[in-house]
């Protein structure tokens, strides 16, 4: 599983965040920091930042707590 982060915006005002994403299997999970949404995707734009209502996500789930580090998102995917 490669991980890493990118600068990314959610939300209509396109509020400013970092993204953890690792790449696992041909997929992209990602979770943007504070938030317990972790979402799948098949393409991640390389593009910073990244605007992540714009990505299509094919798989998601809540995590118990919010992702703070790329090492949390990691723990979620493995549950």
């Amino acid at each position: 599983m490669k991980t890493y982060e990118i600068e990314g915006t959610y939300g209509s005002d396109k509020t400013p965040c970092t993204v953890f994403v690792a790449a696992y299997n041909g997929k992209f999970w990602y979770a943007c920091e504070r938030s317990a949404n972790v979402n799948c995707t098949d393409w991640m734009p390389d593009d910073e930042p990244v605007d992540v209502e714009c990505l299509t996500d094919i798989d998601c789930f809540t995590w118990s707590k919010p992702i703070e580090s790329l090492e949390e998102l990691e723990n979620a995917i493995n549950g």
